[in-house]
């Protein structure tokens, strides 16, 4: 069916968009299912943006009122016959306000310096229903002078703004961002790429321009002739803000601008902007096979998000790398922070990659203080385990280049087609033999330690320890004001054994008052192995625990390079 949409933003203030729908029914059809999605391919969460919808209604062209009832959480009824009409017209509207005003990449945020429209927030779909080049029309205030969005544009008038998708799924896939913001392009590979910032940045002395054709250039041409007609690099600088949430022709990109002033604080950010990129091939459209064709009000369970985000995590890194836009000592350093944050994981024991994909929508998007105790991120232990594979596949005359590039002449075979689990095992065998095959397998599906040190070393790498020396109790803080707060306790740690708990409040040691300023000194008074009595606030009930504190557990200094060129060989093509 073809349906029209508008977006009405007249009064920024008020954090709210109207949304129009315009559409025509068949004689047939006596009700239409009209639903908002519940979540955004790319984060595995059920958010339930009907959560803030209001003032809907429905109507037909000559102004009355239609039947438009709610009958479920994201589900709406358009039905034809509970209300009689004097109009036997086929053509109907809906139209709801919507309450705009979270800031990150996959919800829709409105005031009055700009709108950053995230579409699966704002558009309804109909249920079992093919809308075919749907239309949308922006409307916004005119002190706004800019609108970027990778959607083709269709408008015939100066002051409208109208674009069109193929279908509802490339339509919501498409964020907008409209404002004052500044706006920029670069051509690489024969097709435009437009770049939009919204935010303050502080004075820098990086090229972000330059940088992100860089990363453009090294990764299209890696895969071929690029798959889209534009593209929309679309950057919120914010401070506070991280994350990014790919789309098949743009992606939104949120970071704070503080860090873009420091060395490794923009290498990370030209990772994010590889990651993100990097995602156009690997998740959508290189998939696992439940991502896609979408079920928008249900969760799309699958074991397969290693894959999706750990290799896409192996190559936003190395793609940097491979463009020349860090050394390889920057390189290897980003790859000794990613095995000290997987070492201090203790879920790592307990979760696979396999879990902790399937269970993405109840632990990985909501964390609480036991997180990391009992799961790991398939981002961070996905990448280090294709980090391994290829160096694996390596040592079998291959690397991850013949596994990326497998996968992408088995996509362009037929794009329909989601890829297997199995798909994947295979893959690995045939370009590593069985022995890899079983290693890859144990490495994604057990909770088997991972043999970082021993395969590292056959290619010219060393692990540097580095033992603490400095009194350890084994959780993390959070304060409020002067009060000290435990945020979350390590399994196994000295305050974990002690019986200390995420959200005691920690009053006195040894009777001697503890406020935020003297208790961050506690590595410089305390001893270990020595016993503290230690004083706290617990659900507003005084008590007392006693605990020894231990040394910190050995961290990764650096990794230490044996082999100069036997690393870069491994790494840099």
């Amino acid at each position: 069916m073809k349906l029209n949409y508008k977006i009405i933003i007249d009064q920024p203030s008020t954090h709210t968009a109207l949304v129009t729908i315009k559409g025509e029914r068949k004689k047939n059809q006596d009700s239409l299912i009209f639903f908002l999605p519940r979540w955004s391919p790319g984060s595995y969460l059920i958010r339930e943006y009907s959560r803030h919808l209001s003032f809907i209604s429905a109507q037909n062209e000559v102004g009355e009122k239609l039947h438009f009832e709610q009958v479920d959480i994201s589900s709406f009824e358009l039905n034809f016959n509970k209300i009689q009409t004097k109009n036997a017209s086929l053509k109907f509207e809906i139209s709801y306000k919507v309450y705009c005003k979270e800031l990150t990449v996959r919800t829709s945020h409105i005031d009055q310096s700009h709108a950053f429209l995230h579409l699966p927030t704002l558009l309804m779909g109909v249920l079992d229903q093919v809308i075919e080049n749907p239309e949308i029309e922006i409307c916004f205030p005119p002190i706004w002078t800019k609108l970027s969005t990778s959607l083709k544009d269709i408008s015939t008038e100066r002051q409208r703004f109208i674009y069109q998708a193929e279908d509802y799924d490339q339509l919501i896939d498409c964020p907008i961002e409209i404002g004052c913001h500044e706006t920029d392009g670069f051509k690489a590979l024969g097709v435009d790429h437009h770049l939009a910032f919204y935010g303050q940045l502080l004075p820098h002395f990086e090229d972000i321009k330059r940088d992100t054709k860089k990363i453009v250039e090294t990764i299209g041409s890696f895969f071929g002739p690029l798959p889209y007609q534009n593209y929309l690099f679309l950057n919120h600088f914010v401070p506070g803000l991280y994350g990014g949430l790919e789309h098949s022709n743009s992606t939104a990109l949120h970071f704070c601008p503080i860090q873009l002033t420091t060395r490794k604080g923009y290498l990370n950010y030209l990772c994010l902007v590889s990651h993100e990129y990097f995602h156009l091939y690997n998740v959508k459209r290189i998939r696992p096979i439940e991502l896609g064709p979408f079920d928008y009000l249900t969760e799309a369970k699958t074991k397969l998000l290693w894959l999706a985000e750990g290799l896409t995590s192996l190559m936003d890194e190395l793609f940097v790398y491979r463009a020349g836009l860090m050394s390889l000592e920057e390189y290897l350093d980003l790859q000794k922070d990613n095995l000290n944050r997987y070492l201090s994981i203790p879920g790592r024991k307990f979760h696979s990659l396999n879990d902790s994909s399937f269970n993405a929508w109840i632990k990985l998007y909501r964390p609480d203080e036991n997180t990391n105790n009992s799961s790991v991120s398939y981002y961070l232990k996905g990448g280090i385990v294709f980090w391994l594979t290829h160096l694996l596949l390596i040592e079998n005359k291959s690397s991850i280049n013949q596994f990326l590039i497998k996968l992408w002449e088995q996509f362009q075979k037929d794009p329909s087609i989601g890829i297997k689990e199995e798909q994947i095992y295979q893959l690995i065998e045939d370009l590593g033999g069985k022995s890899l095959r079983e290693k890859f397998e144990t490495m994604t599906t057990t909770t088997e330690e991972l043999k970082i040190d021993e395969i590292i070393q056959r290619h010219g790498l060393k692990i540097d320890w580095e033992k603490s020396e400095t009194p350890w109790m084994g959780c993390d803080f959070e304060y409020s004001g002067d009060r000290v707060i435990v945020k979350s306790v390590v399994l196994d740690g000295p305050a974990y054994r002690a019986g200390l708990n995420a959200g005691d409040e920690i009053l006195a040691i040894n009777n001697m008052r503890m406020l935020k300023e003297r208790f961050l000194e506690y590595p410089k008074f305390l001893r270990i192995n020595e016993a503290y009595q230690f004083m706290i606030s617990r659900m507003s009930k005084i008590e007392t625990i006693d605990m020894s504190l231990t040394f910190a557990p050995a961290k990764i200094k650096s990794l230490l390079i044996l082999e100069k060129e036997k690393v870069e060989n491994s790494f840099k093509n």
